[in-house]
């Protein structure tokens, strides 16, 4: 199998609708309801002050995902004993069996979708996924697509032959810039 042909493999794969729904693993930072779900399950006393700390986000953000947990009645507001200026956000048994639920059926999927995989092919795929994404994570690679996709010369001629290159271009570009973007923001935090 060719480089481009594996490459082409893993994009199929990757655009599978399972694939979305396995994303929302206890890592995924693109949920915010979701995570604040599971830091309710870790920790008592969980102020939306404390939820505006853990995903870093405003407060003003934190009062839609609290009422979007409410609404789905995974999540309760509940006023402190000992200060009635306080007032904590609870995981419900609903929430706990929700998180249950998902951990279930992405194992689900995960037994799918590794069925006679050892774990040793697990790890050395892994390995081999890790390598691939050092190698497009460097800055010689970030230099080489900035050359091979700001040649405006080269790119309207592909134009010329079918508008979904350049269609396809732009799209990659755009996503590259707020790639840049992100990495400098979450660079110049450090």
């Amino acid at each position: 199998m060719k480089p481009n042909d594996i490459l082409n493999k893993m994009l199929d794969i990757s655009h599978r609708p399972f694939v979305f729904f396995s994303r929302f693993s206890d890592n995924d930072q693109s949920d915010n309801a979701l995570k604040t779900l599971q830091l309710l399950n870790e920790e008592d006393r969980v102020t939306a002050g404390r939820i505006a700390e853990y995903l870093d986000i405003k407060p003003s953000s934190v009062t839609q995902i609290i009422r979007k947990l409410e609404d789905a009645k995974t999540a309760i507001k509940v006023k402190s004993s000992e200060d009635a200026r306080v007032t904590y956000v609870k995981i419900t048994d609903k929430g706990k069996a929700s998180l249950n639920e998902k951990s279930d059926v992405i194992d689900d999927i995960n037994a799918f979708v590794f069925k006679g995989f050892s774990s040793e092919e697990i790890e050395t795929l892994q390995d081999y996924l890790e390598r691939i994404e050092s190698n497009i994570s460097c800055e010689h690679f970030e230099d080489a697509i900035n050359q091979i996709f700001c040649d405006d010369k080269r790119w309207q001629h592909f134009d010329k032959m079918n508008k979904r290159f350049g269609n396809a271009r732009e799209k990659m570009m755009q996503k590259h810039s707020n790639h840049l973007q992100n990495k400098r923001v979450i660079g110049g935090r450090k």
